[in-house]
């Protein structure tokens, strides 16, 4: 096959080929975000466990046709694949035991910097991993990312705040444990089970690079979240409303959205009111 890909993948994210630094890493990181959806919508319709690890051609491919992009573990999996061509070292992660991130030297100095492409989160730019002390990263609208340096070296806590208030687990990860591929197998198989997260609900979340805004849709809520802090949340009331702002909010009309929302449907979640149209008498 070649290296033809990279080219691809590089005019997918609208980026030239560099040498790999750390502010070339930040501009890849961020067009990523902007070009390749946090999704589960690839997950319920095409029901596949061989598509997150699918070749690199293959997930861009699958983009072109369908504006899928996946989540944690397809995401981060080809970024890195793509880094790696572009000359970082990359390594995975595994925070809080079933989340893929990715560790990635700094080319300059050989410092350890966290990446994320694959979460919901607004993380827009490589974290310095530092021992002594927390790396805070302020994201957007008094939401925060703490990484904690633990006692034991190499050892850190992520933690989500919003208003100095945590939300959501707290994930500890080493960066001197090695992971492979093989070491997601289950996190993979289990995300595909009916009780599984991303198999009972719908989410999309994208950033908007010219907007400079987040773009969040869980089942039928749609935020909208801006850089100065603003927030602006709607209601879905119908699906046409929900594939209508996929389309032309997000940008993104080839996302199999209806065929998600029928499987959803059809497994008792995401249900619409269905008489709504009739009018009393």
């Amino acid at each position: 096959m070649g290296m033809e890909w990279v080219h691809d993948y590089l005019k997918l994210l609208g980026i030239s080929e560099k040498q790999a630094s750390t502010p070339y890493l930040k501009h890849l990181l961020s067009a990523h975000r902007h070009v390749f959806p946090f999704e589960n919508i690839g997950k319920l319709v095409f029901h596949d466990q061989a598509s997150v690890t699918e070749d690199v051609e293959h997930f861009l491919w699958r983009y072109r046709r369908y504006h899928t992009g996946g989540t944690c573990i397809i995401l981060n999996l080809q970024f890195s694949r793509l880094l790696k061509a572009l000359g970082f070292q990359v390594f995975f992660l595994k925070p809080g035991g079933d989340h893929m991130a990715l560790l990635v030297l700094a080319p300059e100095t050989g410092e350890p910097l966290y990446v994320d492409v694959g979460t919901p989160i607004p993380l827009l730019t490589p974290l310095p991993l530092n021992k002594h002390r927390q790396t805070h990263v302020p994201l957007f609208a008094g939401e925060k990312v703490i990484l904690m340096a633990g006692d034991q070296e190499g050892e850190y806590t992520y933690i989500r705040t919003i208003a100095d208030r945590i939300v959501d687990r707290k994930w500890a990860f080493s960066i001197d444990r090695r992971y492979y591929l093989s070491d997601f197998r289950d996190t993979i198989r289990q995300s595909y089970q009916p009780d599984a997260q991303y198999m009972q609900q719908l989410r999309c979340e994208k950033w908007d690079v010219r907007k400079r805004r987040m773009l969040s849709l869980k089942n039928k809520e749609l935020t909208m979240r801006t850089h100065n802090g603003g927030k602006i949340k709607r209601s879905m009331k119908s699906r046409e409303d929900l594939l209508e702002v996929l389309a032309e909010t997000f940008f993104l009309p080839k996302l199999p959205a209806k065929k998600a929302l029928d499987k959803l449907e059809e497994n008792g979640h995401l249900l619409w009111n269905k008489d709504r149209h009739i009018s009393s008498f």
